[in-house]
């Protein structure tokens, strides 16, 4: 009865998570914990009805001797050995028939449907991302030049940033490589009065003086608020003491930046 407990609840589980295409939150939900219940229950009776009818068959003596006068029996002949020719258990045969009809069901819904389809669950995780998405920037709205500040928490991952989209051109260490040095007090772009600013209006508009350097915020490659980490790690490094040793030529004109 316990084996028969265990493979219903896995057949049910599995049910639920497959075919309804829902997550493991669906185990918590009131509807689904009654469904389990009710299901073990009803398996439970019937466990018992069938022990009850096998223990009133073994009551009867009679019916016990002709069930194993009708066990056939294979004889090997060579060895000796008589072999019965039991009938293969129900619940293995169930199981069986199961396997065979969800094998049905799933080879049908993944040919003939979306279900199963890797390309299409990508699609619906990726549009329930980017619902997400705005539904954070909603709540939390991307920097901007007016708002755009230094802070020391988005150093690290400002750094982060910098060596995914920046370091091949100035270099893991910003002393500059295609793109110019960003250690040093020399600007080929230098609108805004100050040094944040400065490099966060260079990122999201790009450089006119250099071609190289594209829009990254305008063009929508990288958010405002991820321009803003950017901006205080290239802060960080060009107010540092510890400067790089070997660096690109100064270009552009020297300018003090706060």
């Amino acid at each position: 009865m316990l084996r028969k407990l265990f493979f219903s609840l896995i057949i049910i589980i599995f049910i639920f998570y497959v075919f309804l295409e829902c997550d493991f939150d669906y185990l918590k939900h009131p509807l689904s914990r009654w469904i389990y219940i009710i299901s073990l229950l009803l398996i439970i009776i019937s466990s018992f009805l069938e022990e009850i009818l096998r223990f009133k068959n073994q009551l009867s003596k009679k019916k016990f001797q002709s069930y194993e006068k009708k066990i056939k029996t294979i004889n090997h002949g060579f060895d000796g050995i008589l072999e019965l020719d039991n009938k293969i258990p129900k619940w293995w045969q169930q199981l069986f028939y199961i396997t065979i009809v969800i094998s049905i069901i799933y080879f049908c819904s993944f040919f003939f449907t979306n279900f199963a389809n890797p390309q299409f669950e990508y699609k619906r995780a990726y549009k329930n991302q980017l619902k997400k998405i705005k539904e954070f920037e909603k709540k939390q709205p991307q920097a901007s030049i007016e708002t755009v500040k230094f802070d020391k928490k988005f150093i690290n991952d400002g750094k982060k940033l910098f060596n995914e989209n920046c370091a091949t051109c100035h270099k893991i260490d910003g002393g500059g490589n295609i793109g110019p040095n960003l250690t040093d007090d020399y600007w080929i772009n230098h609108k805004e009065k100050t040094l944040i600013k400065n490099v966060f209006s260079i990122i999201w508009n790009g450089s006119k003086n250099n071609k190289v350097m594209r829009a990254f915020g305008a063009s929508g490659e990288i958010k405002g608020n991820d321009i803003q980490k950017l901006s205080s790690y290239i802060y960080f490094i060009n107010k540092n003491n510890n400067k790089p040793k070997n660096t690109k030529f100064p270009e552009g004109d020297k300018i003090i930046l706060e």
